[in-house]
């Protein structure tokens, strides 16, 4: 997949302006989540940081596509000009805004083909009412062994960051100042990630959402 890597002030900027960067560096948190080496994390990425551990964790999710009609386990991803989902072998998924269930009988990704324009995922299981246009978003077992959203985000990725072997530096932001996020040029934000306007992050009001194109 052909991407141009600019930062906000690329030829495509993906906020409204220049916003803040969260002081003092961070790694991608790859203990707790899994990542591919060579996968790009796109700019403008919900996020989560620990100003202790100087870790940081992405919300994965992307956009159904298509259905396979034969075998509803075959789900094709959207891939577009400037991002690509980021799911990894094993990583369990839901239909946004409609987790439910034990974690132990959410839908586990069991394979993962990718081309530059196409990302289609093989699942053990289909996942019930899940549709094209919908948001496929990885979960985890919270404390009742229920699945559940990995966090509310607090933060957004500031730039594309490739996936290194061992430690990858990513930088977050905490607060988008007088500008805004450019919400229709990044990976879906589920709805549950969003404050009761859809203006800004649930977990972070600093972090203001638009829909301008």
């Amino acid at each position: 997949m052909e991407r141009k890597k600019d930062s906000f002030t690329g030829s495509r900027p993906v906020f409204t302006g220049s916003p803040s960067i969260v002081p003092g560096g961070f790694n991608l948190d790859v203990e707790n989540q899994h990542f591919n080496k060579g996968d790009i994390i796109p700019i403008g990425t919900v996020a989560t940081f620990d100003e202790q551990t100087r870790k940081v964790q992405i919300l994965k999710t992307a956009e159904v596509v298509d259905i396979d009609s034969d075998d509803a386990k075959i789900v094709s991803l959207k891939v577009a000009e400037f991002f690509a989902p980021v799911f990894c072998i094993g990583d369990k998924v839901a239909k946004a805004d409609a987790i439910s269930g034990t974690y132990a009988t959410a839908a586990q990704i069991t394979n993962i083909t990718k081309t530059k324009s196409t990302y289609v995922i093989t699942l053990d299981k289909a996942i019930t009412g899940l549709a094209k246009g919908n948001t496929l978003e990885e979960v985890i077992k919270d404390a009742s062994d229920n699945a559940a959203e990995r966090f509310t985000g607090k933060a957004v990725t500031i730039k594309d960051v490739e996936v290194e072997e061992f430690e990858t530096a990513i930088d977050v932001c905490a607060d988008t100042m007088q500008y805004a996020l450019l919400e229709r040029r990044v990976q879906k934000i589920p709805a549950s990630q969003k404050d009761a306007s859809g203006m800004a992050l649930k977990g972070n009001p600093h972090v203001k959402l638009s829909q301008s194109y």
